[in-house]
């Protein structure tokens, strides 16, 4: 009889799958959760058969939905669901609750029940966070008013999803008992996150030091029992692992150790998220969904027309210029992975059937794949129609500052010509809010054309301050070049606001002598790479990690090209 070969059919199709996709999302020509979940509908039983679903690569799979949850984690500190609690928390509620509570008269339409619509409606609420960080990032738009109402939904509905994942279980009506069990999970939780908020502040950067000691492979380990272990304890308290890998990603968020774990387990993470992906495309009936085709058109049809209402309409609620409005909304109106994460519990607990899973499965992964190019279609119409908009407005003066009335803790940036854009972008990248304000009118334009918080006004002036919300500003940063301009900036700071910290930068050691003489906190000499040396002390004065200010350094670098700078 011929042994089984050690390596199986299936892994070596896996790893061919990651690399092919791999190298198509390196070249921007799909995204690559929808190219596994178009690989695992080619490779599965429905399709060429290649791929069966074992007891390995299902743990593999639920390892990858693990580390999803922690990196998810990893990007929530506290201090950002503070700086955007009112983005997270008003605009990401309603976009939820309204999506839901809409999305009922759609039910006889759709082939669902009035309740089934309450849950399908959650479940397509959802958006990518993956691929729409990705696009925010890529166009360094994080710093804009829309990049920043779109971070803070997608915070929240990541929020939503580890919580509906927790209280799936309690909400099956055969569940005995159910009242009294949850409110012991809730007394569980409570004990739960005293625990790790304590290791927290008490023994996690002790622990993480020490780890960073002794090298690679201990700081490794250390991380992976780190994000195990604490799953393995919220499954033990009777809440799901998914909760747990969340909770340790945001214990270690912001922390000067963030950006090394994310190197180390970026690459696996991708490979086990993509295996998920993988399998839940596998697990796509292309038969029923052939049989079904004009229902998934409608459910598709559906998600789109939902989610593009209630976000456009929130935005406008909350005073988004129309075309930031838009932008958001081709951003997140289409469907995100962590429905794929939720729809196999609500399944097995009997709230769905398998058919309507398959429908909603096909639906959200034609929307995934459209998200790219809705957001392109977005941007461009908005920027297309918007700039004469603003150039009228700035030319009369009648811009308003709303945009600060929302900011606390923020940086503002005075000047906004290239090396202002640096310190923005880099400011955004580590999301710390900043808003601009410069008197030449092309910079203006230029940058509100893309929907950064930059105004138009004059430097000198006390009341512009007032507008910018510097009582509650953490920096003020001074790009201006010219001497006597910076000395009157800087003397009309120190009188009218001296709590708030000045920064700036300079060419000579007299000039520099003069500056702090009239009340520069800081002064950084003007040397090579003048910009990332500002930014490096401006993150570092508003609390950022001295790691994770180096990462965002080189990130730029790489972005903006080699040739840009003298390394």
């Amino acid at each position: 009889m011929e042994a089984e070969p050690p390596i199986s059919l299936e892994f070596l199709l896996f790893l061919i799958t990651a690399v092919s996709v791999s190298v198509l999302a390196s070249r921007h020509i799909l995204h690559s959760v929808f190219g596994y979940l178009c690989a695992g509908v080619l490779l599965g039983p429905f399709a060429l058969d290649f791929l069966q679903e074992g007891p390995l690569m299902h743990t593999a799979a639920e390892f990858g939905v693990i580390f999803l949850l922690f990196t998810v984690g990893l990007h929530l500190p506290f201090s950002n669901l503070k700086a955007l609690r009112k983005y997270v928390f008003g605009l990401g509620f309603l976009q939820v609750f309204l999506t839901v509570i809409l999305y009922g008269p759609f039910a006889p339409i759709l082939g669902f029940r009035t309740t089934e619509a309450f849950i399908v409606g959650f479940i397509i609420a959802l958006s990518s966070t993956a691929i729409s960080f990705q696009i925010l990032e890529d166009r360094g738009d994080l710093g804009s008013r829309h990049g920043r109402a779109s971070f803070a939904i997608l915070i929240f509905q990541d929020i939503a999803s580890v919580a509906a994942l927790t209280a799936i279980p309690f909400l099956d009506p055969d569940t005995s008992g159910s009242w009294w069990d949850l409110g012991a999970t809730f007394l569980k939780i409570v004990i739960i996150l005293g625990a790790i908020l304590a290791f927290a502040r008490s023994g996690v950067k002790r622990v993480f030091h020490w780890a960073a000691l002794g090298g690679a492979e201990l700081f490794m380990g250390v991380t992976l029992l780190t994000i195990f272990g604490i799953a393995w304890l919220t499954h033990f308290a009777g809440l799901s692992v998914e909760l747990g890998a969340f909770m340790a990603g945001i214990m270690l968020a912001n922390s000067e150790y963030q950006h090394q774990m994310m190197a180390d387990i970026r690459p696996t993470k991708g490979l086990l998220v993509g295996l998920y992906f993988l399998t839940v495309g596998a697990s796509i009936d292309l038969p029923v969904c052939q049989a079904d085709f004009i229902p998934i058109l409608k459910l598709l049809g559906s998600i789109l027309f939902v989610k593009s209402a209630v976000l456009f309409m929130i935005c406008r609620i909350f005073g988004f210029r129309w075309s930031s409005s838009l932008q958001v909304t081709g951003l997140l109106a289409t469907g995100g992975e962590f429905a794929f994460v939720l729809l196999s519990p609500i399944v097995a607990r009997g709230f769905l059937d398998a058919g309507s899973m398959q429908r909603i499965y096909v639906a959200i992964a034609l929307s995934m794949a459209l998200t790219p190019l809705l957001s392109a279609l977005a941007k461009s119409l908005a920027e297309r129609f918007e700039r004469p908009q603003l150039e009228k407005e700035l030319k009369e003066k009648k811009e308003a500052f709303e945009e600060t009335e929302e900011m606390t803790n923020h940086v503002i940036i005075v000047g906004f010509d290239r090396l202002g854009r640096t310190l923005g972008t880099l400011l955004a990248e580590n999301l710390i809010p900043y808003v601009a304000i410069d008197s030449r009118m092309n910079h203006i334009v230029e940058a509100r054309a893309k929907g950064l918080p930059a105004f138009y006004g004059d430097a000198r002036s006390r009341e512009l301050y007032r507008d910018l919300g510097i009582e509650e500003a953490q920096l003020v940063i001074v790009t201006l070049t010219r001497e006597a301009n910076m000395t009157r900036v800087v003397s009309m700071l120190r009188r009218n606001y001296p709590q708030t910290p000045v920064l700036l930068q300079s060419h000579t050691p007299e000039v520099i002598d003069l500056l702090q003489g009239v009340g520069a906190q800081v002064v950084v000499p003007e040397v090579l790479e003048p910009g990332l040396q500002l930014a490096n002390v401006a993150l570092r004065t508003v609390g950022v990690a001295q790691n994770a200010i180096d990462q965002s350094i080189v990130q730029y670098r790489k972005k903006i090209g080699k040739e840009e700078f003298i390394s």
